[in-house]
């Protein structure tokens, strides 16, 4: 066999190159994402794990359950679904024993949408959890990558939670805005949000300040304020998750490092701002990211 003969194709890449991606899939793929309802098919995404589910509840942090197409690999938590009734228009499988609440945030392409009678009938089943320790060694296996891949997307997240205490601990080491300010190489600005709490150190401030104070940067970093609740909220919604992406891709850094930079940009512009009871952070998120995107 000479170097240029052609290499023996795969059953998988043989099965690959017959398959076409439905017209229902592929403008639920390239489209505009919509809300999160009961019903979805999503691919969900963080780091390096990928999964597509199926939303069974559309809360806060919607409960999903994971979608496969492997035929062989079933258990007695998993529900067939028939090609007819799914947008991929092939068999299909779902882990209803496998649920969980996922966090906005790794909800990345929608996929399309069940039919009605099989949204309904699986949000009726109840719990199935239970793993059959019988069943051959391969399926408890590709049950046990696909557990293991839900809870890792369950547990995303962007930003760290800290105890809030960080202002007081500024106050307390009798450091006034221009000494942090000073320490950090920041505006006025940024300085009186961090002093009034209201903005996180990133670690590298946290570094300078904490000589200031006789503290670790480990001790305020775990001081930080959280991002507000509704920030979050904001920017986590699926609509925004391609502007993120755009956003990461730009900049170089991480999907979770984006997320961070822009909760953290639209903050401390809010921060700026005194005297307002509430604020808009959808219309604040929109006018930063035409800002940093160029667009609309």
């Amino acid at each position: 066999m000479t170097g240029d003969a052609a290499r023996p194709q795969s059953k998988l890449e043989v099965a690959a190159s017959s398959v076409t991606v439905p017209a229902e899939v592929r403008a639920a793929w390239t489209g505009v994402a919509p809300g999160l309802t009961v019903g979805q098919i999503w691919r969900a995404r963080w780091d390096d794990q990928v999964q597509l589910v199926v939303i069974l509840g559309a809360d806060r942090r919607p409960t999903a359950i994971p979608l496969s197409f492997d035929l062989d690999y079933t258990d007695s938590t998993t529900t067939p679904i028939a090609a007819a009734a799914n947008p991929f228009n092939v068999p299909v499988i779902v882990w209803s024993g496998l649920a969980q609440a996922l966090p906005l945030v790794v909800f990345d392409r929608f996929a399309g949408q069940l039919s009605p009678e099989v949204t309904a009938s699986l949000a009726s089943e109840p719990a199935r959890s239970a793993e059959d320790r019988s069943l051959p060694h391969p399926v408890r296996v590709y049950r046990a990558l696909l557990e293991d891949a839900m809870g890792e997307l369950s547990a995303a997240r962007w930003y760290e939670s800290g105890s809030g205490d960080l202002s007081a601990i500024l106050h307390r080491a009798d450091l006034t805005v221009q000494d942090v300010a000073a320490a950090l190489g920041a505006t006025p600005q940024r300085a009186l949000a961090i002093w009034r709490g209201q903005l996180a150190l990133s670690h590298e401030e946290a570094e300078k300040v904490a000589p200031l104070i006789g503290e670790s940067a480990e001790t305020l970093l775990a001081a930080n304020p959280a991002p507000p609740a509704d920030l979050v909220a904001s920017l986590e919604q699926p609509v925004r998750h391609r502007l993120v992406l755009a956003y990461a891709a730009r900049r170089s850094v991480k999907v979770p490092t984006a997320y961070r930079d822009l909760a953290y940009q639209t903050w401390a512009l809010a921060a700026r701002q005194t005297g307002q009871k509430t604020t808009n952070w959808n219309l604040r998120l929109d006018t930063l990211f035409a800002a940093v995107l160029d667009e609309p």
